[in-house]
């Protein structure tokens, strides 16, 4: 659907910037830093065991560039906001745990790009979180109709 209003540029621009930023950022430790080195750097957060690290490492790298391509292109847009909701709560709650537990690991979000401390990637992400659920809030805003599209009548 061609955007016809303001909101709609608003909505499509940040979509956009999203899917280019999860694409960018799961493209990095695919490609960028590699799976097992990311792996490594999961490792430090404490939470999994070493046999499931791997694995888990490249799920959520292989999942962030899906999320990231859906939101860009606008295929699977529903499933690929959720996912991106999902990731970015599991986020949270990883560097949340790891912060109240005085660890404070490298995870490789962001390759060898730059490097954050803990309390600005949470805010990061907490910024991240809030356009995916102004994703979400717009996309239920543009298809409800007040009353459902009839004409409310009054019992007599």
């Amino acid at each position: 659907m061609a955007p016809k209003s303001k909101f709609d540029y608003t909505v499509l621009t940040l979509r956009v910037s999203l899917g280019v930023w999860f694409a960018f950022l799961g493209g990095l430790k695919l490609f960028q830093v590699g799976p097992q080195a990311f792996a490594r750097q999961a490792a430090e957060f404490e939470i999994l065991q070493d046999p499931y690290n791997l694995g888990v490492a490249y799920a959520v790298a292989w999942l962030e560039v899906l999320c990231g391509l859906g939101l860009m292109t606008g295929f699977m847009i529903r499933g690929a906001v959720r996912w991106a909701v999902g990731l970015t709560l599991l986020f949270l709650f990883v560097n949340a745990q790891a912060m109240v537990r005085g660890l404070d690991p490298d995870c490789g979000c962001f390759g060898k790009a730059f490097t954050l401390g803990m309390g600005p990637k949470i805010v990061l992400l907490c910024l991240q979180l809030a356009v995916l659920v102004f994703l979400i809030v717009s996309e239920h805003l543009g298809r409800r109709r007040v009353f459902g599209g009839s004409r409310m009548q009054l019992p007599s």
